[in-house]
């Protein structure tokens, strides 16, 4: 009769313990909901801002700048790459913009200096040396430098890929989860059918 009554006490506790088993549980599905629908939006942001890329590389570029943004609005930084002697002003969003008069961070992308792949776009100029216009010339091993109102942060460049305007790998995280900068622009630079990327992981940061 001893097993019934352990039978008794163990149906006891587990009465007891469903409520709060069915509580966690339910607490867990309700988390993952949540995070999947945040990473769903992040996701859908994330497409939306590099889709719009095609339409802002494929048009024609005015020498017009009567829509310039103000030079004291949306700039979140500044990108050096010493190598190829560039220093331009990142706004907030990849508009065109902001791409007329600088680089643009793409939105639902990692913030600067985070964990994460923080994307920066920006158009070949048709003048030597303007925008991202040498960007090809940057290998793996050279430094980008960027500044923002409260970091220095130092970045080694890892890869330089040429890729389909299609392709969202790019935007991925690195298996490392380090913090990284991914450069997008057009290629070629008339008629453009690809994407010239180069990739970049933080090595130094500095708190200004």
């Amino acid at each position: 009769m001893r097993w019934l009554a352990y039978l008794l006490i163990f149906a006891g506790v587990m009465t007891m313990a469903y409520p709060k088993a069915k509580s966690v549980y339910f607490s867990y599905q309700e988390q993952r909901l949540l995070e999947d629908w945040e990473s769903s939006m992040d996701q859908s942001k994330i497409k939306q801002s590099y889709k719009q890329l095609d339409d802002i590389f494929l048009q024609e570029r005015s020498q017009d700048y009567k829509e310039q943004v103000s030079s004291k609005t949306g700039i979140i930084g500044k990108l050096t790459i010493n190598q190829i002697q560039l220093s331009i002003p990142i706004l907030e969003g990849a508009t065109k913009n902001n791409l007329k008069v600088g680089a643009g961070h793409l939105s639902g992308t990692s913030p600067l200096g985070q964990t994460g792949n923080a994307a920066i776009a920006a158009h070949r100029s048709y003048t030597y040396g303007k925008q991202f216009n040498r960007l090809p010339e940057v290998k793996p091993g050279d430094s980008i430098q960027v500044e923002t109102a409260h970091q220095k942060l130092m970045y080694t460049v890892t890869e330089e890929i040429l890729v389909k305007p299609t392709d969202l790998t790019v935007l991925q995280n690195n298996k490392k989860n380090e913090a990284m900068i991914t450069l997008i622009t057009c290629h070629p630079m008339k008629n453009p059918t690809h994407r010239y990327i180069v990739k970049a992981v933080l090595k130094k940061e500095e708190v200004l």
